[in-house]
């Protein structure tokens, strides 16, 4: 399938929010924290979309189909359809803070705010403990500078198709440029692709939540030599 990559913008929003909850339908942690009929959720998912718009080291990316006009009865952007994206948060400065969770106030009341507290505020803490400051650092280092895959989905639909990857290296290949390490945290279900040779992530910890019904891993890149 022919594919191309874009930054996404406010108009793609509510197609993003679709991918989302196909992507991840099937997950015991959305399932639970954001009902996927309720509009609080969806209302959720926009806005954080919406925020990485936003910040100037958020890297929204899209993948959508290349389009095709042979027929001549639709237009590039009428017969393109986004098949999946990616946040890539780009490094920030060793004396920053990583970046917080939102506050527990702003989580769907009509999901399980409780599941929501255990597990993302445990992703933040997992986020410090992995990518905090280096061993001897100065004592106003906050964190090790690194490229951060916030999230990932592709639409079930288009899933195993390469969307997947191509959004997956472009983070990579900024992080090999600048000689910097990628950290992110997935699915069981990514172990395969997150660390195929491709790839190159190493898992770094696992760890069980909702009472061990839910297992979710995190995983770090190291630099390789730049192609470019």
């Amino acid at each position: 399938m022919a594919f191309t990559m874009r930054p996404a913008t406010e108009a793609d929003l509510d197609r993003l929010v679709e991918i989302y909850f196909s992507a991840f339908k099937d997950n015991a942690i959305n399932v639970r924290v954001f009902p996927e009929a309720s509009p609080q959720s969806r209302a959720f998912w926009r806005k954080n979309l919406a925020d990485g718009l936003t910040e100037d080291f958020v890297h929204l990316q899209v993948v959508e189909t290349a389009g095709d006009t042979t027929s001549g009865t639709a237009s590039d952007s009428e017969a393109k359809k986004i098949l999946a994206f990616a946040m890539w948060d780009a490094p920030l400065k060793a004396t920053d803070p990583i970046p917080a969770m939102p506050p527990l106030s702003a989580w769907p009341s009509d999901g399980d705010v409780a599941a929501a507290s255990e597990f993302f505020y445990d992703l933040e803490r997992q986020h410090k403990r992995f990518m905090g400051p280096r061993q001897g650092a100065p004592a106003e280092e906050q964190q090790t500078p690194h490229w951060y895959l916030e999230l990932i989905a592709t639409h079930r639909d288009f899933q195993g198709r390469g969307a997947a990857g191509a959004l997956l290296r472009y983070g990579e290949q900024q992080a090999d440029a600048a000689g910097l390490p990628c950290y992110l945290d997935a699915t069981p279900d990514g172990r395969p692709v997150y660390t195929s040779a491709g790839q190159g992530f190493r898992e770094v910890d696992s760890r069980f939540y909702l009472g061990g019904e839910y297992e979710h891993v995190f995983m770090i890149r190291d630099p390789r030599p730049s192609s470019s």
